[in-house]
């Protein structure tokens, strides 16, 4: 299944692509720079993530804000 998808570029960049990529290119070309962007992206949030979980001090923050979820002692 497909999606149109409706993208404001600046003039000189859509001339060029016109000029570059043929007519029958044009989506598949997109298709595969977004798949490769949207692919760096994840990798450097997953990236974030994992630099932040061995982060020790945030680490002991977190269980700090979690333990006020914790049943008060009697």
């Amino acid at each position: 299944m497909c999606v149109r998808v409706t993208l404001s570029i600046p003039d000189s960049v859509a001339r060029s692509f016109q000029a570059s990529v043929p007519p029958r290119q044009r989506s598949r070309l997109v298709t595969r720079l977004l798949e490769k962007e949207l692919v760096k992206r994840n990798d450097d949030l997953a990236a974030a993530c994992q630099s932040a979980n061995r982060d020790v001090n945030l680490q002991r923050e977190t269980r700090e804000w979690q333990s006020f979820d914790d049943p008060p002692a009697e």
